[in-house]
């Protein structure tokens, strides 16, 4: 198998987990939200305006912590499984960059 392969298998595995992750993480903050709404005994509150501003800004809080789960894992498995000789540069670049901050 050559890089070109390993890297195109990588980059699809990548977009599987993504989906998975935001799925997961926007699923919770939603099960929140209407956790939330339930706990909460005003018949309107579905109409309110904090409800209307609270639920685009828990998507996309949602939205950036999947993000950065999802860069902080993907860089701690290449490391973990030594891939960085497997991968194309760009790849192995795109993830180191962004892990750079983080001890091992």
């Amino acid at each position: 198998m050559t890089t070109k392969e390993r890297t195109f298998l990588f980059n699809i595995c990548v977009i599987l987990y993504n989906i998975l992750l935001g799925l997961i993480v926007e699923g919770v903050f939603f099960f929140l939200f209407l956790l939330f709404i339930a706990k909460t005994n005003n018949q309107n509150m579905g109409e309110s305006i904090y409800i209307q501003i609270a639920l685009p800004v828990m998507m996309l809080v949602g939205l950036i912590i999947a993000i950065v789960i999802s860069t902080k894992t993907v860089g701690w498995f290449i490391r973990k499984f030594h891939l960085e000789n497997k991968l194309d540069k760009k790849v192995i670049d795109h993830y180191k960059k962004d892990d750079a901050g983080t001890a091992n």
